[in-house]
């Protein structure tokens, strides 16, 4: 049985990676860290392999309840838009989050980002990106400073002992569709869009395959 704390779970990519873990992990017993769990559907709530633990992002001791017995974390954790706060909350709970991870030996953590956080070495030029990034950082800068501060965290010593993938995500979408492609900033066969369902297929792939450990994919669809 495997057991994976869900973080960003009442958000529509959240929910479409709670639906994806759901039907396509054997056996799988899922843990919903959420603020407002009246916000989940009832379908959710009510399935068995389901357990929600309710918390806030500075509620260390609900967080360390949700992490109780867990193999791997998936955060869809997003910033919320121009209102998002100034000072990192999200990144701020990362850290602390993966010294809770480090005290109980759990390795595995994908989480949520955009290309706001570039990959230095691996990254190239791209016009279409170049100006995605842009748009992020003069109209929503909160969550440009969000990515990029979780970048710089998951590549320094604070996430040398964790087993991330930061996957980076451009423009989302409802489409019903789940194919995807994943490679750096500058290939040319990576899009400006993915879909939601798309982006949870991918995050429960890549925790099955382990292709891309310690890395910052970019994912769209094909």
């Amino acid at each position: 049985m495997t057991r994976l704390l869900i973080l960003g779970s009442t958000g529509p990519s959240g929910l479409e990676l709670v639906r994806t873990a759901l039907n396509d992990i054997p056996d799988v017993q899922l843990v919903l860290y959420v603020r407002s769990p009246q916000k989940l559907p009832e379908e959710i709530k009510s399935n068995p392999a389901v357990t929600v633990v309710e918390g806030t992002l500075e509620d260390t001791a609900a967080l360390e309840r949700a992490l109780e017995g867990v193999d791997a974390i998936l955060s869809a954790l997003g910033a919320t838009g121009p209102s998002h706060p100034k000072n990192t909350p999200i990144a701020k709970f990362y850290s602390r989050l993966m010294k809770l991870m480090r005290e109980r030996g759990i390795k595995r953590f994908l989480v949520l980002a955009t290309p706001s956080a570039p990959d230095p070495e691996n990254d190239r030029f791209s016009f279409g990106y170049k100006a995605m990034v842009l748009s992020i950082y003069l109209l929503i800068n909160p969550a440009y400073k969000e990515c990029h501060t979780l970048g710089e965290m998951l590549r320094g010593p604070e996430g040398k002992d964790i087993e991330w993938t930061m996957v980076r995500v451009p423009y989302l979408s409802h489409e019903d569709r789940t194919d995807t492609v994943a490679g750096y900033v500058g290939d040319r066969r990576l899009g400006l869009k993915l879909s939601r369902k798309g982006f949870a297929q991918f995050m429960v792939d890549e925790l099955k395959n382990r292709q891309w450990v310690r890395k910052m994919p970019v994912v769209s669809n094909a």
